[in-house]
């Protein structure tokens, strides 16, 4: 190491010296949570249509379909997500992929435990943790901001008049490049 390295280190160290620790003592005190943080997943179980294209992009194989027995409407195969939670890696994309909005993020990370069985959630369980930290606190957990981005709006009265909701530019085709050049 150079003087010039040493020199700068030090200069780094005294200038922390008079700052205030950064560190919390968890679990007695906790940082405060995004609103988009990716914790523990919860099911609108009474609105999922059992689609299963959360357990198909999974990448951690977390999620298995369960049946439920309760031959719901809008849940035609009369199942829905049931979580791993020893394999879940919250990466957020079985929530990103749900059509009808179902699974939801919380703020709860800490679900530590020495025993392995009760990180497994079924459908039921996912159910009692929705109703229990998201319903009612939807501005918290920015579930309208989220419903506004993959639902059109309910005004259209007919399919000629509605919004585009998804207006991405077409990729280029090899005419428009050709008439670009030109």
């Amino acid at each position: 190491m150079s003087i010039k390295e040493t020199i700068k280190a030090v200069g780094y160290g005294l200038a922390n010296v008079a700052k205030k620790p950064v560190t919390v003592r968890y679990p007695e005190e906790k940082m405060p949570i995004q609103k988009r943080s990716r914790g523990m997943l919860s099911l609108d179980l009474d609105n999922c249509i059992g689609c299963e294209l959360c357990f198909k992009i999974c990448p951690a194989d977390a999620i298995r379909m369960q049946k439920l027995g309760l031959h719901l409407k809008v849940n035609a195969r009369d199942e829905a997500p049931a979580i791993d939670f020893n394999k879940c890696i919250f990466c957020g994309l079985c929530s990103e992929i749900c059509p009808p909005i179902v699974l939801h993020h919380t703020h709860e990370y800490d679900i530590s435990t020495a025993d392995r069985e009760s990180l497994m959630y079924t459908p039921f369980d996912l159910k009692k943790v929705y109703l229990d930290t998201v319903k009612g606190n939807e501005e918290e957990y920015d579930i309208h901001r989220r419903e506004g981005l993959t639902r059109p709006p309910q005004t259209a009265k007919s399919p000629d008049k509605q919004p585009m909701t998804n207006t991405q530019p077409s990729a280029p085709t090899k005419n428009n490049d050709q008439q670009k050049k030109d």
